[in-house]
């Protein structure tokens, strides 16, 4: 009788210490709130649009000028034209009302276009939205993730990213103002609780979850490395073809949109297809959907051949480039942060 009495007494106690360790673990992450002090909340719950790019292609719109010199000089300084868009040529060739331009010379108009939004965006001191990204890491399409971003241009580059999904509420911090080089992570969920991290942005740890270290992170990165493509089939001028699609809304931003697709591997080692969104009054590009090659093609059509291969899909939305944002906010003594 009295052991069976102990044998009570002693799982009774074990209920409430059970008891006691939830109770301290719920505590402990309500402490935390989701979103800390002096974050931004517009940014939370932002989606990007469901978008199906309209892939009809459409015309150059008359009047319209690339000029040779604004195309091949392979600079978007701001030492570079405002503007190389004007009368009714694109690359030294005459362009009728209605007419269609060759993939080369679409290929130059996107370029030129992206050229003019990096100089737009080099004299934006920073911004501020929301970043979304589909990508496919080791073989696995990862589910998107809706990112709070902001970015700074001046007086040197810093990201600071907070997670709105998946591991809601970690962030990452990093700035070029620190000699060491690394960023900071802290930890969302249930790992909040964890102390920071400091990790190097380009090595295999910080690159197994993300195809572009930190260092590209932002609108001007993702234009970059537009830009480098771009760039490289201007030069080759064969292996691809570029085509204008019909103007799209992204965001509550009208869009040029384009299409480029690549003839065999040797031409694109990473990328079959590109899908292009440019912002038409300041031109950065919105969104961009990327797709690698497939092994085996026979039998699918264009659509199933894109969604088993999609390997990269990127958007911005909300994008802020007016507010001003404070040095605090980038920053690893910015106590909002708790890193």
């Amino acid at each position: 009788m009295s052991q069976s009495c102990s044998r009570k007494s002693h799982g009774r106690a074990n209920l409430v210490a059970a008891c006691v360790t939830v109770f301290s673990v719920a505590v402990l992450y309500t402490s935390f709130d989701p979103l800390p002090a002096g974050e931004d909340n517009l940014a939370v719950g932002s989606t990007p649009p469901d978008v199906v790019i309209d892939e009809t292609v459409v015309p150059l719109p008359p009047k319209t000028l690339l000029t040779p010199e604004a195309v091949n000089s392979g600079s978007d300084d701001d030492s570079s034209p405002a503007s190389a868009i004007q009368d009714n040529k694109v690359g030294g060739v005459q362009i009728t009302d209605g007419g269609l331009l060759n993939s080369q010379e679409t290929n130059k108009f996107c370029l030129l276009l992206l050229r003019d939004g990096a100089r737009f965006l080099k004299n934006v001191e920073d911004y501020s939205g929301t970043f979304h990204r589909e990508e496919r890491i080791g073989g696995d399409l990862v589910p998107r993730q809706d990112i709070a971003i902001k970015v700074q241009h001046k007086p040197h580059f810093a990201v600071y990213m907070k997670w709105q999904n998946g591991e809601r509420g970690r962030q990452i911090l990093y700035s070029d103002e620190y000699d060491d080089g690394y960023m900071v992570v802290k930890f969302g969920g249930f790992k909040r609780m964890l102390p920071a991290l400091k990790i190097d942005p380009k090595s295999s740890l910080a690159m197994a979850e993300s195809r572009y270290p930190i260092t590209d992170a932002g609108v001007l990165g993702m234009l970059h490395q537009i830009v480098t493509d771009r760039d490289r089939d201007v030069r080759r001028g064969h292996g691809f073809s570029c085509t204008r699609l019909r103007d799209q809304e992204f965001d509550g931003r009208n869009c040029y949109c384009f299409v480029v697709t690549y003839d065999a591997v040797e031409f694109s080692k990473t990328y079959r297809k590109n899908l292009i969104m440019v912002d038409s009054k300041i031109h950065v590009p919105l969104k961009v959907r990327n797709f690698t090659w497939a092994k085996n093609t026979e039998g699918f059509s264009e659509q199933e051949l894109d969604e088993m291969t999609l390997i990269e899909d990127y958007s911005f939305t909300g994008l802020n480039f007016q507010q001003r944002l404070v040095a605090e906010e980038f920053s690893r003594e910015n106590p909002s942060y708790r890193m």
